[in-house]
Order: structure tokens, then sequence, then C-alpha cells
């Protein structure tokens, strides 16, 4: 299947749009066809607020293992400074597009959520996570700063205290910390994972559609106004400075290796 081909499955049914990474055999991860299916589907949906709640799932064992390291979560990128620095960029202005469209966002996670994907769902408005579920942030591991504003990020949705320990250690954390944190509002057993779902969404479709996207807009719009988010300016630059090191090539190589060693 070529590289660019049903990255993504998309469907709407009345009011529920549903957005399903699509690369089980790759474990969803996050590549630059799955960036652009991702920006379709949104600018689509940013024109449609009659669609009121929009799902994000994940296809087969995970919901993603983060960005692809065996190709790139990003195309080459030729031409001046400004042209590199904008390119780095795009999937941080994915996030702040999934952040400011008009529906209620509801991720669903199960098994991996590494990286990229970790902030993906941490820009969604409500996550659901399996009890199987793993929260894993291993950017430090791979030789690269966290970027993507995933720093202010997570430090909006979880707190200064934690965002340390989680991006610091690169450390795994399962489902209880996600509940208790409040990365994951809820966590259900994994077999009824598309129950918890589909509760919530019935709760949100049960509230009137005018006050609810008025109080997901101020919901927004005040999320972006923590000061941490100011942070996350020059995430671009930090990003592409560091795929010049020569410490982020180990790092990232010693990464890869032992993976394959974990699958094997």
């Amino acid at each position: 299947m070529p590289e660019d081909e049903a990255v993504l499955d998309t469907s709407t049914e009345g009011p529920v749009a549903r957005l399903t990474l699509n690369r089980p055999s790759k474990l969803n991860a996050l590549n630059e066809a799955v960036r652009r299916s991702l920006a379709e589907a949104l600018g689509d949906l940013e024109e449609r607020p009659e669609v009121r709640v929009v799902v994000l799932a994940g296809a087969g064992r995970a919901f993603s293992a983060g960005a692809d390291l065996r190709s790139t979560s990003y195309p080459p990128v030729e031409g001046d400074w400004t042209t590199r620095r904008h390119r780095t960029g795009t999937w941080q202005r994915l996030l702040e597009q999934l952040d400011r469209i008009p529906q209620v966002s509801v991720a669903r996670l199960h098994g991996h959520v590494v990286g990229g994907a970790a902030l993906l769902a941490a820009a969604c408005d409500i996550r659901i996570a399996a009890d199987d579920t793993v929260v894993r942030i291993p950017e430090l591991a791979i030789g690269v700063p966290l970027t993507w504003a995933g720093i202010p990020l997570l430090v909006r949705e979880i707190g200064l205290p934690l965002a340390r320990d989680w991006i610091m250690t690169c450390r795994p954390v399962a489902a209880e910390e996600l509940n208790r944190s409040g990365y994951a509002q809820r966590v259900a057993p994994a077999d009824e994972l598309d129950d918890a779902v589909s509760a919530c969404v019935e709760q949100l479709l049960a509230v009137a559609p005018g006050p609810l996207a008025m109080t997901r807009a101020m919901m927004s719009a005040i999320g972006r106004t923590s000061p941490a988010m100011v942070a996350g300016w020059g995430d671009a630059d930090h990003q592409q400075w560091s795929f010049t090191e020569g410490e982020y090539r180990q790092a990232v190589t010693s990464y890869i290796q032992g993976s394959i060693k974990k699958e094997d």
C-alpha cells in the first residue's frame, strides 16, 4: 500500500465524525502522509459546525507509536532557512488546528500512545483510555527536546511537576496514573472502551448544540491563553537544530536498534 493511501479512515454519521489512524502494521506511526490526511480532515471539519463531536482513534493494537523514525515524520526539506523552519513546524500547527475546530474532540486511547501521539491526544478535549493504555514521551531518549509545543501542552494538561517527570525520565505511564493525573479523564476495561466512548459521545450530544459549541470555544480560548503555551513559539527552531547534531543521530540509531531487538 502506498504511504499516502488510506492512512486515515474518516466517516461521519449525523453529528459525529470519526477519524481513525490506519497504519496498524506500523502501530499507526505518524508520518507526513498521516499529517496531510489529518490536516485535510480537520480543514473540512472547520467548515462543518453541524458536526458536533469528533472521535480520534487508532486501528489495530495501539492508538499510535508516535513519529515514524524508520522513515521520517517530516519530508526532506530544501530551500532557505525560512522555508525549512516553516516546514519543521507542520505538526505543531496541526495540533493548533485540532484545538480550533468547532467540534468537541474525544480521543479513544488504547495500547501504545508514544511521543507525538501523546501530544495529539493531549490536544483533544476529552481522553478516554483503555486500561491497557501506556503513554511514553521518549524524545529525550531519542536525542531531541520535546517540541510541537509539547512541553507547554502537557504542563497545561497535567501540571508542571508531572510533566517534568514524564518528559525527563521517558518512563512508561500506565492507565491508572493517566487517570489520576487528569491526562485520561476516563478509563475503561479494554473490552468496554467502545462503550465508554459511546457513552461520552451520547452525553455530549444530549447537551444543547449552541451552549456546547460556545463552551467548547471558550475553554479552547482559555487553554490557548495559559502562560505556558507561549513557550512553544521556538519549537520549530529547536527541532531543526536538534536534527543537525551528532548526538541526535547517535541516540536515534540506538533507540531504533533497541526497539528492533524488543520486537524480535
